[in-house]
């Protein structure tokens, strides 16, 4: 992770655009807790980092972690992607739930900050709608964001910017006067595509990888202060410490869909 410490970003801003899973609410380590058990009934251990470079945010990231599994071999004939998939669904169930997929740190405050400095919040997530609605409602979010667009309001998801476009249009500001606040190497890639200033806000478990297409990384959200439509936000002179380790995030059943995972 590239750790930053910019006086503030250039240019006029009227816009805050957060993506959910990951950056909202910490539903990377339910999901990542789902993969481990699934690696473990086949009787394998989920690789190191594994998780974290090849199904976070990536529309391919479940095919491929089931093709690893494969990989590992086993005694017997090995399973589909169908077979794998209907097991990581159930075991999603168990994992998805208010007691896992909790508020991550600093949301509430930034929400807050944002609004009192006169911009326009919206949510941009690669997730199906019923997911997204479900956190939103459950933290009571849903009043704080003047727009949301899903997985489901989109032709192409992450790390497509069509999302991120979506929300910018609808909240009536121009791509390259929002900030867009992600997890995921995929979302911060849809949010440049998109023209916008990104500030990445790495999970627990996905901190080691290279946030450099990032404009800023910060350890959790309340360590941007937003200044207001004509300026963006700034940054204390202590806000970028080692970061402490906090929690991550995920996808879910219906909730989300294969190609979701936060973006």
């Amino acid at each position: 992770m590239r750790a930053t410490t910019p006086p503030g970003v250039a240019g006029r801003h009227q816009a805050v655009i957060f993506d959910l899973d990951g950056t909202l609410v910490d539903s990377v380590r339910p999901d990542h807790l789902a993969c481990e058990a699934l690696f473990a009934e086949h009787g394998h251990r989920l690789p190191h980092g594994l998780w974290a470079r090849e199904v976070c945010g990536r529309p391919d990231g479940y095919p491929r972690l089931f093709a690893r599994l494969r990989a590992l071999g086993g005694g017997g004939p090995q399973p589909d992607d169908t077979l794998l998939r209907a097991r990581l669904e159930a075991l999603w169930e168990r994992y998805m739930t208010p007691a896992h997929v909790r508020l991550l740190p600093g949301v509430p405050g930034a929400l807050e900050r944002a609004r009192a400095a006169g911009l326009r919040l919206a949510v941009a997530s690669s997730s199906d709608g019923e997911w997204v609605r479900r956190w939103l409602r459950h933290y009571g979010l849903g009043r704080r964001f003047d727009a949301v667009v899903t997985g489901d309001d989109v032709a192409r998801r992450k790390p497509d910017p069509e999302a991120y476009l979506k929300a910018a249009a609808a909240l009536g500001a121009a791509p390259g006067s929002c900030l867009a606040v992600e997890d995921s190497l995929t979302g911060v890639e849809a949010a440049r595509a998109a023209g916008m200033t990104v500030i990445a806000v790495p999970t627990a478990l996905t901190r080691s990888l290279d946030y450099g297409r990032a404009d800023h990384v910060v350890p959790d959200l309340s360590a941007v202060e937003f200044t207001g439509p004509a300026r963006a936000p700034a940054f204390p002179p202590d806000a970028f410490p080692s970061p402490s380790p906090r929690s991550p995030s995920p996808r879910s059943v219906s909730p989300l869909s294969a190609s979701a995972l936060s973006a």
